[in-house]
């Protein structure tokens, strides 16, 4: 997997969870995480980061990011495009957003003021600061073995693996509420490697085109035996992805 790739994967699962939290003090679990001003100016530098992965942040306390992509740049005004959720909510915000992209092995993060909202387009002001930091995590393995899901409510449901690493996994589930935070219990195989049961901690769902299942971002909450267990899962699958490719080729 390329690092532009894992850093999209895992920009849900380097930010700390906002929702519930005031936006004082989630920016100041921020600034621990963006401690590097970029030194590039920044129009160049979005300018590569075209099409990549956007969570933007508004300073409601019940906003856990929206997921979009930077769509456009120019001096004076970026424009961002959202698929799925319409920022209609952005329309009346006289405050700053938080803008965090992913790419390239790094994490990027600005503050930009609403300027016009139109259809699914949000535009902003053009950043005259972006901070940055390296992404340290494991690239993801793609993975397509089915899991089971168990929720708080003792609701059982079966998911679909799409990627995973020795701290977070991504699945698709049906389509359901689900809380940033929450905490569920899923077991799933790993083909030859072996089998795991695991906590886990929703850092991020996103509804799907077909609105009848969903795609969740999870972080794993293991022990110190079970980091080495999932640590093992990993490389082994790694393993057999790279055996897989060669006796392919």
């Amino acid at each position: 997997m390329s690092a532009s790739a894992m850093a999209k994967n895992n920009l849900s699962l380097v930010l700390p969870p906002r929702s519930g939290r005031k936006f004082a003090q989630y920016l100041e679990s921020i600034e621990a995480i963006f401690q590097e001003i970029v030194q590039e100016n920044p129009q160049q530098l979005l300018n590569r980061l075209l099409s990549q992965d956007v969570v933007v942040f508004s300073p409601a306390e019940t906003d856990s990011g929206k997921l979009c992509s930077l769509y456009s740049v120019g001096p004076e005004m970026i424009l961002l495009r959202f698929h799925h959720v319409w920022p209609r909510s952005y329309q009346d915000e006289t405050g700053s957003l938080l803008v965090t992209i992913g790419s390239g092995g790094q994490l990027y993060a600005f503050f930009a003021k609403v300027l016009q909202v139109s259809e699914n387009i949000l535009m902003l002001t053009a950043p005259v600061v972006i901070y940055q930091r390296a992404v340290r995590h494991f690239s993801r393995i793609p993975l397509s073995e089915p899991l089971q899901v168990f929720c708080k409510d003792g609701l059982q449901v079966q998911g679909k693996m799409a990627d995973f690493s020795p701290t977070g996994i991504r699945f698709f589930m049906p389509a359901m509420p689900i809380q940033t935070k929450e905490k569920m219990l899923l077991e799933f195989a790993t083909g030859e490697c072996g089998s795991c049961e695991t906590i886990v901690q929703v850092v991020r769902s996103e509804p799907l085109a077909s609105d009848t299942r969903c795609q969740v971002a999870v972080q794993m909450l293991l022990t110190g035996l079970m980091k080495k267990k999932m640590e093992y899962l990993y490389w082994c699958c790694q393993k057999m992805s790279v055996n897989a490719g060669v006796m392919a080729s």
